[in-house]
């Protein structure tokens, strides 16, 4: 017969399973497992650690903490990730939201109800749909294109738009270039245009953190010998479907690509500003179509 297993010693084992050497988060990362497994909050966790673990939870417990431990990103062992206060399905086949994004969809939040009525909006390299959905969700009278390369994104983002009903004002495609969304998106009738597209330069990807790496999908991180690939097809094709005035709004890897894409000139369109993240890192870039 095997020993009972409760949750204040389990809880002390998994952050051990997680870090040996006891980091900062690891105790966090061990509620949130067993959170996830036991349906109960981090309080209550807290609150009652002499209640008993079944052996079935217990296994599935230390199971996941081994995953943890051995490197893989938590919200891939969850199969969730917090965006902008919601929480989204994700798994290996998308990158994990990271919180500066978050900045990026404020912005086009912000923007589309700075306009006297609503409109039509793109969110190119949409992944896990948490920009296009968090948009929807803010501006109810929007509609809206949600475009990837990957028809493994497209289904996670499918899924995302499913969960918070907003699938009957996003369109999918599926495309690798803008060019070939001309027969789904109509000339001269987007308002805004957002993208995160793969901006790491290929010959730094091996020098990653080691859970980016080796866990998250190398497509969506690599841009090409200059980290620029993507900004080029978009900058060079995707006007043609922006109104006269529109914006659109890159993340980008900071300083040194925004200075180098704004001094490039394109047809159609012109860089117009650039602005911060949330931790004060010049990210995001703003392009205005010509009038």
């Amino acid at each position: 017969m095997r020993p009972e297993v409760h949750i204040g010693p389990l809880r002390d084992a998994v952050r051990k399973a997680i870090s040996p050497g006891g980091s900062p988060s690891a105790l966090f990362e061990a509620d949130q497992i067993m959170s996830h497994v036991l349906k109960r909050t981090r309080a209550n966790l807290h609150a009652h650690p002499e209640d008993r673990v079944s052996d079935s939870d217990a296994e599935e417990i230390s199971a996941l903490a081994r995953r943890r431990g051995e490197g893989e990103p938590l919200a891939y062992i969850l199969g969730s990730a917090h965006f902008f206060g919601r929480l989204f399905m994700v798994d290996p086949r998308v990158l994990i939201p990271r919180t500066e994004t978050e900045s990026l969809a404020r912005w086009a939040c912000a923007y589309a109800k700075a306009l006297p009525e609503a409109g039509v909006f793109a969110d190119w390299c949409t992944g896990s749909g948490c920009i296009a959905v968090t948009f929807l969700i803010d501006n109810p009278g929007w509609r809206g294109y949600a475009v990837d390369s990957g028809e493994d994104a497209l289904d996670v983002a499918r899924r995302n738009a499913e969960g918070a009903g907003v699938t009957d004002r996003l369109t999918f495609i599926h495309c690798a270039n803008p060019a070939e969304a001309a027969d789904v998106i109509p000339l001269h009738s987007l308002d805004i245009l957002v993208a995160n597209p793969p901006y790491v330069r290929k010959a730094v990807i091996a020098e990653l953190e080691a859970q980016v790496r080796a866990y998250e999908p190398h497509e969506a991180l690599d841009g090409g010998y200059d980290g620029s690939d993507v900004y080029r097809l978009l900058l060079g094709e995707t006007p043609r479907f922006m109104k006269a005035g529109a914006k659109m709004v890159f993340e980008t890897a900071g300083e040194e690509q925004i200075k180098a894409l704004a001094a490039e000139e394109w047809s159609g369109i012109r860089y117009d500003d650039c602005f911060k993240d949330e931790f004060g890192i010049y990210r995001f870039m703003v392009w205005r179509a010509d009038e």
